[in-house]
């Protein structure tokens, strides 16, 4: 993969993050708190919004079928990295108290993993010869 390539994943990474990161913020008390139904919500949400920004992904970066997958990888290693880092020092950035940045850290992380699960679908496996 491009140097090029891999430094657009990591920006669209870094995006990706701040907006889900944002969306805690503005949603905060009306989603992401105790027995609230709307957090069930937010995780079914995840499967189509995960699937659009692959596909935003795709586009951008004009990847093959072939380098989905690592590609997925590329920014969710980004996302999870400052996810980590917002929760641990800056957890003002998802709201002021514990209870919504914690539902709201976990439902970001929910949907790092619905991409990687999308990001293994969507990838070509003809690949076999690498492995």
């Amino acid at each position: 993969m491009k140097n090029s390539k891999l430094l657009t994943l990591i920006v669209l990474g870094v995006v990706f993050w701040f907006v889900a990161a944002m969306t805690v913020k503005l949603s905060g008390n009306a989603v992401f708190t105790e027995h609230n139904f709307y957090r069930i919500l937010m995780l079914v949400a995840a499967f189509p919004i995960s699937y659009i920004l692959v596909l935003m992904s795709i586009k951008i970066a004009k990847l093959n079928k072939s380098e989905i997958l690592n590609a997925v990888v590329i920014m969710t290693i980004t996302a999870t990295f400052l996810d980590g880092i917002a929760l641990t020092w800056f957890r003002q950035l998802y709201a002021e108290t514990f209870e919504i940045a914690l539902y709201g850290a976990a439902w970001i992380l929910f949907g790092a993993g619905v991409g990687l699960f999308f990001g293994y679908v969507m990838t070509d496996e003809t690949r076999k010869d690498k492995y």
